[in-house]
């Protein structure tokens, strides 16, 4: 296990001031220039110990609390800092309140109890109570004379080391913690990225993110009067000007959220907040408020505003559908007649609930149809691999450091501003599928691995990528990816579910009981469409259909630990409308022998498997016999678990739709003592003759399938 050396929190402190001070000198006041090089000038026991001070996760600092192997003279290190004035005692602070919010409930009382103070709250009393009640008495406090007080200290450093932490990670959200992550092995990063790049042109811009970003943070934590306060500074006067992209998008999804804090209390200023934000949300909720107040003409202007300048694509849509709805005598909106124009239901065996792409994906199959589940993940590595030098090696889209994995361009949504030029080059040399065919292989074949955040290396998404690189609609293709380019953070997400190869290339989005469009998926959908290609929403009903195959699976094994027995005997049959149509079994070599015991239950021996094939000479016909079919068994998860563990020894995956006859059993076929599969096929008169040998039982299970089939399709 990895192991940090002594006085890594320094090491990780001069690495984040080395990258100050090659990217973002510009972003710091002269002041904060002044502390970095007062910092430099400290003996190296007093910068261990600030900086260990500046990292807790709380204001104030207990001296016992810093006792540190680094630190060999606690005392002479804090005396410098204190004398520089790096520290200050709590009853030196200008809010020495902020530390009764540190405190324990013992060290309230224990306050109480110096500070003399009469009727406190009873000792068993909640914290709160007793907070409120040293608060209330506060001002009457000498906190000068307090031993509690004098034992913490603070830095006015803090304020400054958050800033540096959000010049190097470009949020709020970037800790100190994660160097050490990194170091450790628990966080994958980018060592071999340069670190060049600053996330702000001027100090204004970062000033203004750092404030509007902190003070978004700060809302998880913020008292309803707290907020109240800070939605009324907002409508009057900014503290701070809103300078930038980031700081304006803080900005609006801060007044966003006040307007829901404040909303019960004060509607006037909610509604103010509103139409302060240009967060798409506030937008549409003050759409819906001027509606219900019944201000229309009001309403109908909002709705143009935004239709004439939408700020964003799902905004766009609501504001369209809105008007359709409430201002002409459309009655539907724009989802429901998609769902109403998705043709007829297809019906799916309950066995595909929590999978029902792959149920479609099955019944195409057996129509002779491909069709892939590949839902975001095709068109992310579209996306990537056709435009992947601007996005991860053009400087103007350089990653800040080794930590960041989104590029800069992409968080922004600026990506088609920035390089508007190279994208339609490269649009223009997609005339043919040949000519997009080999550009993607090129860039695969050449990047294969490289970490991307953005887009997982796997084959089969590559596989289906290169197949609709063949067949889609070469001017749909550049048209969509020219969309992505534009919105990528409106067109990240939200694809349909299948792409099915028949004539041509079509997506069906598939529409489970139960589930519904939401709207991302909507506007993808629609953005698909206008941009030429085919896509279908596919409702689907669970009801049992006469043409599902289903193999029926019994397994005999050395003992009852997938982990660590394994497979003697395998039997399938595959039955389809209550029909055997094939069947496979084959005594399996399961290399080691076959307890005592279990040939005593099977009659399997060691002399009847040692000719056997062993697993991995059967697998190809096992995955063959079971694909696009639902596996079943009696007790299900045994017979199932031990073939996806020996298909997982031979690292290959082994995925099925699974039905199990015992929990099916008990539901269609009630009232019996037991469901064993001798006692229930005993009660049902099904023969059952050399139990526990694979294929006999799979046989006795078929017969029994099917009884409770003529169950579950009398209730269809």
């Amino acid at each position: 296990m990895k192991t940090l050396p002594e006085k890594y929190y320094l090491t990780h402190f001069f690495e984040l001031l080395r990258y100050i001070e090659q990217t973002s000198l510009h972003l710091l006041n002269h002041e904060q220039r002044a502390k970095l090089d007062a910092f430099r000038a400290l003996d190296e026991q007093s910068q261990c110990l600030l900086v260990r001070v500046i990292n807790r996760k709380r204001l104030f600092v207990c001296h016992a609390d810093l006792e540190y192997s680094e630190i060999t003279d606690y005392n002479a290190a804090f005396k410098a800092l204190y004398d520089a004035g790096w520290l200050t005692f709590a009853k030196h602070f200008q809010l020495p309140t902020l530390l009764l919010h540190e405190l324990s409930k013992p060290q309230l009382q224990a306050l109480v109890a110096e500070q003399d103070l009469p009727s406190p709250p009873v000792k068993s009393a909640k914290k709160a109570n007793w907070l409120e009640f040293v608060t209330a008495h506060f001002d009457s406090f000498d906190i000068s004379q307090s031993e509690l007080f004098g034992r913490y200290f603070t830095s006015e450093f803090n304020n400054d080391f958050e800033y540096l932490l959000f010049l190097f990670f470009g949020k709020a959200t970037g800790v100190f913690a994660q160097f050490s992550m990194r170091d450790l092995g628990v966080m994958d990063t980018r060592g071999d990225r340069a670190q060049t790049n600053a996330h702000f042109d001027d100090l204004q811009e970062a000033q203004s993110a750092f404030y509007y970003s902190r003070l978004y943070s700060d809302l998880k934590t913020m008292t309803e009067q707290a907020a109240m306060e800070t939605a009324n500074t907002l409508i009057s006067e900014l503290a701070v000007p809103v300078v930038g992209q980031l700081a304006q998008t803080k900005f609006d999804h801060l007044c966003y959220k006040l307007a829901n804090l404040v909303a019960d209390k004060n509607m006037r200023l909610s509604e103010s907040l509103l139409v302060l934000s240009g967060h798409p949300s506030a937008q549409e909720k003050y759409i819906r408020l001027l509606y219900s107040q019944g201000e229309h003409e009001r309403c109908v202007q909002q709705i143009e505003k935004v239709i004439a300048s939408p700020s964003d694509e799902k905004l766009l849509f609501f504001a369209e559908d809105f008007y359709r709805l409430k201002f002409t005598k459309k009655r539907t909106s724009a989802l429901t007649d998609m769902l109403r124009e998705s043709g007829p239901q297809l019906f799916l065996d309950e066995a595909y609930k929590g999978d029902v792409e792959q149920g479609l994906v099955n019944q195409y199959a057996r129509q002779g149809v491909n069709a892939f589940h590949c839902e975001n993940m095709l068109w992310r590595a579209l996306f990537c691999l056709s435009f992947w030098h601007e996005l991860f090696e053009d400087s103007r889209n350089a990653f800040s450091n080794e930590f960041e994995s989104t590029p800069k361009c992409i968080k922004d949504n600026t990506f088609y501003r920035v390089f508007e030029a190279e994208i339609e080059q490269r649009l223009s040399t997609f005339n043919s599928n040949e000519a997009l065919l080999n550009w993607l292989v090129k860039q695969a074949s050449e990047r294969f691995g490289t970490h991307c955040r953005m887009m997982p290396w796997q084959p089969d998404i590559l596989t289906y990528l290169f197949e609709f690189a063949k067949h889609a609609p070469i001017n749909a293709v550049c048209t969509h990816l020219r969309a992505m380019s534009k919105d990528f953070n409106n067109l990240k997400d939200g694809y349909p579910d299948l792409m099915v190869f028949e004539k041509e290339v079509k997506f069906v989005e598939v529409k489970a009981p139960g589930d519904s469009l939401r709207r991302n998926q909507l506007i993808t959908i629609q953005k698909l469409i206008h941009s030429g290609f085919n896509v279908d929403v596919q409702s689907v009903e669970w009801r049992v259909s006469p043409e599902q195959p289903y193999v029926v699976v019994d397994i005999e094994t050395t003992g009852g630990k997938k982990e660590h027995d394994k497979i003697t005997e395998i039997a399938m049959i595959k039955i389809q409308n209550g029909q055997v149509i094939d069947q496979w079994q084959s005594l399996i070599n399961p290399q080691r022998r076959v307890p005592k015991y279990i040939t005593e239950l099977t009659g399997i021996d060691n002399d009847m498997v040692a000719d056997a094939p062993i697993f991995s000479e059967v697998i190809d016909d096992i995955d063959t016999f079971t694909r696009d079919a639902i596996f079943v068994a009696h007790n299900v998860n045994f017979d199932f678990g031990f073939i996806k563990a020996e298909f997982g020894r031979l690292e290959r995956p082994f995925r099925r739709a699974k039905l199990c006859t015992v929990q099916l059993g008990r539901k269609w076929l009630p009232g019996h003592a037991s469901y064993s599969l001798g006692k229930i096929c005993h009660d049902l008169s099904i023969p059952l003759t050399g139990h526990h040998r694979a294929y006999n039982d799979a046989a006795a299970t078929v017969a029994l399938f099917n009884l409770i089939n003529q169950k579950r399709i009398e209730n269809n």
